[in-house]
């Protein structure tokens, strides 16, 4: 670990002052460490006024609400045709995910993380079963983006909890 020394706005001060004091942070170097990692992994660096890249790609910041509007001028099959079509250029598009053979569940959570970095929700992967938490995404556009992602059929499982979608991969019938 290496120590850092500089001077910040007073303003930026009292906002780490009041994270802290809420509890929201543990001290002042864990907020800023956390807010540095959250830069490097938002490729922070890569972006310009008005234009957000992560991944090799420009992203949009854009209210739920907004989206999911989208989504309701979509039929079931668009929507899940969409989802695997965008799966299948993020594959070529994102040059983290090069030479990477996603069929491997073992290289899911790679694709799962930065599904999480760009808030999409929290994703646990068992064997060949992804559980998806706090998403706000139709299950149509996620089943549709693990097909095209991972190259394995999903169900929708039943989940006992809330706010839960489960997952089950099977093979593709040919």
């Amino acid at each position: 670990m290496r120590e850092v020394t500089f001077k910040i706005q007073e303003d930026l001060y009292r906002y780490l002052d009041f994270l802290e004091k809420s509890r929201f942070t543990r001290s002042k170097e864990e907020a800023l460490s956390t807010a540095l990692e959250f830069y490097r992994i938002l490729s922070m660096h890569d972006w310009l006024p008005f234009t957000y890249r992560m991944g090799g790609g420009r992203v949009l910041l854009m209210d739920t609400t907004m989206v999911l509007d989208f989504f309701h001028l979509l039929t079931n099959q668009e929507i899940f045709d969409a989802a695997r079509t965008t799966a299948l250029k993020r594959k070529v598009t994102n040059p983290f995910f090069r030479d990477i053979d996603f069929s491997n569940p073992q290289n899911w959570p790679i694709v799962l993380r930065e599904m999480e970095i760009m808030g999409w929700g929290k994703f646990k992967r068992f064997g060949d079963n992804i559980e998806v938490e706090f998403c706000m995404l139709p299950a149509l556009y996620l089943q549709g983006y693990f097909e095209g992602m991972f190259g394995l059929h999903f169900e929708l499982s039943s989940s006992r909890t809330a706010g839960i979608m489960s997952f089950a991969g099977q093979k593709m019938d040919r």
